[in-house]
């Protein structure tokens, strides 16, 4: 869904189904319409009678285009590999059949001229095996199913001719190409199952190659040592044992042979008995082992599973049991104790062929040697055990063999099919939403040694991965699966790996995998990909459609849990449609109604927009236990997001808490600077003081009091300014005499940036004109990207007067006198 939601359904809408302003219904009637919408939502039965109910007809909005599933090209059926015991395991075990095909074809016809006939109709094979494959459970050979499909393209197509036969041709050059034991494997029921199975079969066979590779070497070293041991034997160099050997020879003195072998074999040191024993009990163990006939078991509960499908391979087994995970220990425990023997033998016999085998360590390890000793390619080397069950039965009688198996450590694959609307915890005859949901995939996180992993069957390639993981991380593992499929029968309804993907999408099954063996923290186990914009609440996308005029509008939506629920034909009862001309502000989209408080929804009425079979857009009211389950489900997701650490409350806090720190720091620097300006002014002023006082001073110690006539010089000393009436009254005026000589005014804009805030104000004016600076605060980077009445408007705002306008730039800009007298105040410093 995630790769086709984006593909806009342009419905013909009517007009009689848009919501018109120009409707006639009155405001009463919305009111009474409003109210009668609020009981439904509230629960009440009387109300739904009174609305019209909604059938399977209606999907969401978001999913109608794909409302045809016959024309939908989706990723299965999968080409499956065949199972190579010489080659590792690989993702690419499994890729969808149009790739499959074009990679099959290429290799004949790799120019894009060649094969026309044949590559023009590759999807119309591909729609026939996908038909075919829908009624196969698990795999199947490919080779025979392509020969049909391609017989039956000829039959369809009716060639004659040359074109037949380049046809045919090109036909059986690709039948060449595909292997004859390659797989195919349809969306059935288990799709999982049998990807699961599937790569097992492909870890285990490579191992299983290799370690009867190095057993054969272990026996055959082994029996080497017995025989040099048997030289050094007294039997073994006697005249008869000699002659037994060489045979009768004339050129041979058995009896001088012998003394000449006694002679020289004096001082070698021939194997102690124990570790002879030792050395021939590993030597018989190894001689018994074989390789595995039986690769996999499955135990279930129930008759669901069919075995006919297991019953055709050897290589697995089926069976039922009241208590499938109990039973799965015993499996194991008896798989494993038959091979300790095996592994231990192995170890012992590459400790004696290196001689390095010392009794006072290695007879206490291997006396208590058990599965718990043993390494990951020996755990991968035991046949593996799946537990299929059902999640109900989890949640009740299964709880506590499922616990006591999932803290046991045991590489046992329990694999859970589970519905995605439903509540596990909830009774047969009750009600999805009425309880809160038991999350299977929190229980097994509580299960801290476990691996768990929750995904879903239509996204293979991710399942794969997960798989792969759990499968070497040889502990036991929880798989948590969702097939999509409906309780109806897929033909009246969407395709069940779009009912898959819609549950991604809702959040109703998010995607997450957890693996112990990664690390303590969840930053280090958990993978949260594989989900559609994980940031968001809801997913959302664009959706376009017709108005009553035809023209093309767009909107965007969001796709909740409410929108998959929709799917599920019998919770169909939550929804109500809601009336074509009920045009009121109390009626909500369910993403906005879940986003408010909920103290804040009790006047609103939640709803979705779906469209049914005749392309109507139209609102489906929600009912209040659909909503709360939307809730609970978005805290789930929220508890996810947060152990992903995405939106994690945590980072939030200490992300406002630097930025608190931040915005005190540079309010102390502010503080600072001004602080440091007033002692600066403080100073000047009273240096000017202080040199005022010395200038009077001089000026009275100068004069003459007596009254004679005056001095030469006095009558230009009497054009000087008239002396002060008082000594306070001079050292006012010397004082703002010497501030005007220090005050400063400047022709150029500039900016004191120590001083800034970083308020945004001159910025979010001209952000060409001003721009921060490394240290985020604000300079001035072109002045003819502005004009001198924003620089004296921006110094105007300016909370920390920073900004000084200097003069016009622009001698052509319109009232510059006035801006001139209005940037004064903040020329001057």
């Amino acid at each position: 869904m995630t790769s086709t939601i984006s593909k806009q359904f342009l419905p013909a809408l009517p007009f009689s189904q848009a919501v018109s302003k120009d409707s006639d219904s009155s405001e009463s009637d919305v009111k009474s319409i409003m109210h009668t919408l609020r009981h439904f939502h509230l629960g009440n039965p009387a109300a739904a009678e009174q609305l019209e109910s909604i059938s399977d007809e209606f999907l969401p909005a978001l999913l109608s285009a794909y409302r045809d599933a016959s024309q939908l090209r989706y990723d299965y059926p999968l080409y499956l590999c065949p199972c190579d015991a010489t080659n590792s395991i690989s993702l690419s075990l499994a890729k969808p059949l149009p790739d499959f095909l074009q990679e099959r074809v290429s290799m004949f016809a790799p120019s894009e001229d060649s094969a026309i006939l044949l590559k023009d109709n590759i999807p119309w094979i591909e729609r026939h095996l996908r038909n075919v494959t829908r009624t196969i459970e698990g795999p199947a050979l490919i080779k025979p199913l392509l020969e049909d499909a391609c017989q039956k393209l000829n039959e369809h197509l009716q060639f004659d001719g040359d074109n037949q036969q380049r046809l045919q041709s090109d036909i059986d050059k690709l039948i060449d190409n595909v292997p004859d034991d390659g797989l195919i494997l349809g969306y059935g029921r288990f799709p999982a199952l049998h990807l699961l199975m599937h790569l097992m079969r492909n870890q285990a066979l490579p191992q299983m190659s290799l370690f009867k590779q190095e057993t054969e070497e272990y026996v055959l070293n082994l029996q080497n040592l017995l025989d040099v041991d048997d030289t050094q034997k007294k039997e073994a160099r006697s005249s008869e044992a000699l002659k037994s050997n060489i045979g009768s020879n004339q050129y041979f003195n058995t009896e001088s042979l012998s003394n000449i072998v006694q002679q020289s074999s004096k001082g070698s040191i021939s194997l102690s008995s124990t570790r002879r024993k030792r050395i021939e009990g590993a030597l018989q163990a190894l001689h018994k082992f074989k390789e595995k006939e039986i690769l996999i078991h499955i135990v279930h509960a129930n008759d669901a599973l069919d075995n006919s499908w297991l019953n055709e391979s050897q290589s697995f087994t089926s069976e039922h049991h009241s208590d499938p995970c109990f039973r799965a220990t015993e499996i194991f425990d008896q798989e494993a104790q038959e091979l300790a023997e095996v592994f231990a033998a192995a170890r012992i016999a590459k400790l004696e062929i290196d001689n390095l085998y010392d009794e006072n360590i290695h007879d206490p390890w291997f006396d208590n040697f058990n599965w718990e000793s043993f390494s990951k390619k020996e755990l991968i080397l035991v046949p593996s055990v799946i537990v299929l069950e059902a999640a109900n039965r989890l949640v009740d009688e299964s709880m506590v063999s499922f616990a006591h198996l999932l803290n046991s450590g045991r590489p046992v694959n329990l694999f859970v099919r589970v519905q995605a609307h439903n509540n596990p915890g909830a009774k047969a005859d009750e009600d999805p939403f009425h309880n809160y949901r038991t999350e299977l995939g929190y229980l097994g996180i509580s299960h801290r040694q476990a691996v768990v992993t929750q995904c879903s069957a239509a996204r293979h390639q991710l399942l794969l991965q997960q798989f792969d993981m759990s499968l070497n991380a040889t502990r036991t593992s929880l798989h948590l699966i969702n097939v999509g499929l409906r309780e109806v029968g897929e033909d009246s309804g969407l395709n069940a790996w779009l009912v898959a993907g819609a549950a991604l999408e809702g959040r109703a099954h998010p995607f997450f995998s957890i693996d112990p063996g990664a690390g303590d923290s969840f930053a280090d186990r958990m993978d949260f990909s594989g989900n559609p914009q994980p940031e968001r609440d809801w997913p959302t996308q664009t959706f376009a459609f017709r108005n009553e005029a035809s023209e093309v509008n767009e909107m965007e939506l969001d796709f909740t849990f409410a929108d998959y629920a929709l799917l599920i034909p019998r919770l169909n009862y939550h929804f109500a449609l809601v009336p074509v001309d009920c045009d009121s502000q109390d009626l909500l989209p369910v993403a906005e109604y879940l986003a408010l408080p909920v103290d804040e929804v009790d006047n609103f009425v939640p709803y979705i927009w779906a469209v049914n079979e005749a392309n109507e857009l139209r609102r489906l009211a929600v009912s209040r236990a659909l909503i709360h389950a939307c809730r609970d489900r978005l805290n789930f997701w929220h508890s996810l997001q947060e152990m992903a650490g995405i939106r994690s409350r945590y980072i939030d806090d200490v992300e406002q808490r630097i930025q608190a720190e931040a915005d005190a720091e540079i309010a102390a620097q502010v503080a600072q600077a001004k602080a440091e300006f007033s002692a600066e002014l403080d100073r000047v002023k009273t240096e000017a003081a202080v040199d005022v006082m010395g200038r009077l001073t001089d000026m009275l110690l100068g004069m003459d009091l007596s009254g004679s006539s005056l001095p030469a010089g006095a009558a230009m000393k009497s054009a000087a300014p008239a002396a002060p009436a008082s000594v306070e009254d001079a050292v006012e005026e010397t004082v703002v005499e010497e501030v005007e000589e220090e005050t400063e005014t400047f022709d150029e804009a500039w900016i004191d940036s120590p001083l800034c805030t970083t308020c945004n104000d001159c910025t979010d004016m001209n952000p060409l004109m001003f721009v921060y600076n490394d240290t985020n605060q604000a300079i001035i980077a072109d002045l003819n990207a502005g004009t001198y009445l924003q620089m004296v408007e921006a110094a105007e705002i300016c909370p920390s007067r920073c900004i000084h306008p200097g003069k016009p730039w622009d001698k052509s800009e319109a009232d510059l006198d006035e801006l001139m007298e209005r940037a004064v105040p903040f020329n001057s410093f």
